[in-house]
Formats: C-alpha cells, structure tokens, sequence
C-alpha cells in the first residue's frame, strides 16, 4: 500500500506541499492563539504568518473571488487551485485579530470575504 501512495506522490506533490504549508500555519495560529504572539520568533509572530501566508497564495483575492463565480465549469486543475487557497487561508479569522491597520491587514480582510465563495 506504501508503493501506491509513493507512486502517486509525484504526480500530487504541489498538493502535498500545500498540505504541509496549511498544517504549518495552522499550528502557528493555534500557539499565538494559545500563548500569545511573540514578535522576537518568526514561527509565533502574527507578522511573519501573515506573509508567509500571502507568499504562498498564487491568487489575489479578487482573482479567486472571481473564479469561484463559475468554479463548477473550470478545469479540474483551477478547482483544486481554489480548494488549495480555501485551506491555506483557514486560519485568517483568527489572524487579523493579531494584525494593526495596515495593507497586509487589509489584503487578509479581503481573504476572509472571499474564503467562503471557494470550492
């Protein structure tokens, strides 16, 4: 059963990244949750999360919003795309708590508007 999942790794590792990345932020938003943030450490610093979150996204906001008006008709590919974006920006309610006025703050904002129109 291990050789099947292996064989099939390559052809889903950007999934697999994605994964990893979305299990990453979600474990640094429940520590700044839990203990609160620290800004001396990136891993705990609201901050860094939220770039590092936006880095990963290919979509702008908008971008996403507007593919999501039609999802159901775009390629199997975009779909995932868009699934990919809904799980990366899981944790953003929280996050925007931690976050001063800023456009960083905003562009996280806009993702919280567009998360739930998402496959």
């Amino acid at each position: 059963m291990g050789e099947a999942v292996a064989a099939r790794e390559p052809a889903h590792a950007e999934g697999a990244s994605a994964r990893v990345a979305q299990q990453d932020f979600m474990l640094r938003m429940w520590v700044i949750d839990q203990l609160g943030p620290d800004d001396t450490d990136s891993d705990w610093s609201p901050e860094a999360l939220a770039s590092d979150t936006l880095d990963t996204l290919t979509f702008t906001s908008a971008q996403a919003a507007g593919l999501a008006e039609g999802w159901r008709d775009l390629p199997i590919e975009q779909i995932r795309e868009l699934r990919s974006h809904k799980n990366l920006t899981t944790h953003l309610g929280s996050l925007v708590r931690y976050l001063a006025p800023s456009p960083v703050h905003e562009r996280l904002v806009a993702w919280t508007a567009t998360r739930p129109l998402l496959p």
